[in-house]
Formats: structure tokens, sequence, C-alpha cells
């Protein structure tokens, strides 16, 4: 498998370990010195965010603090990858912690280099979003 497969494979462990809450994998799939980058409109968490330790911290907030334990998943649809880049389109659903149910499309694109997560953009429906997070 070339690198494309191997890094198609990795974003299926990102997705695998934020769903289960491993912080551990996800410091492994990350560079130290990664970046998120989140559509602004996006409830709390719009914007860049540097470095795999506050990113790690906020998405576990943003989970763990938003929705019932193992409520959330991400249905990967489609993936394509070109060079050092994943593309995957997902259906994300999760149970927030008053009963609600949530499910949004996102699209991420995924920046690899020396095998691990560089950058990682997030596109979203920041209207879904901002209606279900009341923001």
């Amino acid at each position: 498998m070339g690198s494309e497969g191997e890094n198609k494979e990795r974003v299926r462990a990102f997705f695998e370990a934020l769903s289960a809450g491993d912080a551990e994998r996800l410091r492994e799939l990350m560079l130290p010195d990664v970046r998120w980058v989140v559509p602004e409109g996006a409830a709390m968490l719009g914007g860049t965010h540097a470095g795999a330790e506050d990113v790690i911290a906020k998405m576990a907030a943003a989970v763990g603090q938003t929705f019932r334990p193992g409520s959330n998943r991400a249905q990967i649809r489609l993936m394509l990858a070109e060079d050092e880049a994943v593309m995957a389109e997902t259906r994300i659903t999760a149970t927030h912690t008053d009963g609600r149910r949530y499910e949004n499309r996102y699209v991420f694109v995924f920046e690899f280099r020396d095998g691990r997560i560089a950058e990682l953009r997030e596109h979203v429906d920041t209207v879904v979003a901002a209606r279900f997070f009341g923001v």
C-alpha cells in the first residue's frame, strides 16, 4: 500500500480515536505542531488551533462536554487521496447531553507530513451547527 492508501487508513484511525476519546492514539496520529482549521461560524471552536495538545484538548472538550459518552459517530461516505492529502466526506451523529440528536455533514481535508497529520481543515454546515448549539 502506498502513502495514499496508508494515509486513508490513518484518517479512519483518526475518526475511530476521536469517537473513542482516545487522546493517546490521536497524539500518535498528529504531528506536535499540527494545525486544526475550523470555520469561523462553527460554534465556539471557529478559528485556527495549533499544537497537538491544544487541538486534542479542544476536540475532547467539544465531544466530551457536549455529547453523551460513546454517542459520537463519524460515518465516512467518501475518501479521496492524492499525494500527501486525504479528503473525507463524513456524516457525524451524536446525542447531546440533553438528549437532542445531532447530525451534520462535514468535509475534512487532512494534510500529512512524515506519515502524520500536519493540518486538518474542517468544513461543516455552520447553519446546522449554529442552530443546534444555539449560537
